[in-house]
């Protein structure tokens, strides 16, 4: 469909998720844990939605705080994406 309306891809690979909803904090969320068999590892994801930016800040805390609970740091996050990975793994270049 993307091919059809002039997209290139520019990068494939298998991602394997499992999506968990709950309640915390009094907010809903929802943990991804993520698995990339080409790059090794597993990683969580926790989310959460504002209705309005203003409660942005505190909702990013109780994401941090669930992030927290399952023993995760704040050394142990990263803005790094998947698909970069896979290149770097791939290429062997940064």
């Amino acid at each position: 469909m993307l091919g059809g309306l002039g997209y290139v891809e520019a990068i494939a690979f298998a991602k394997y998720c499992r999506n968990y909803e709950f309640t915390a904090y009094g907010r809903p969320m929802l943990a991804t844990v993520v698995r990339i068999p080409e790059i090794g590892g597993t990683y969580v994801e926790v989310e959460t939605q504002v209705p309005e930016e203003k409660e942005l800040r505190a909702a990013l805390e109780d994401v941090r705080g669930v992030l927290a609970e399952l023993g995760i740091r704040e050394g142990d996050l990263t803005t790094e994406l998947y698909t970069d990975a896979v290149r770097v793994r791939r290429t062997g270049e940064a």
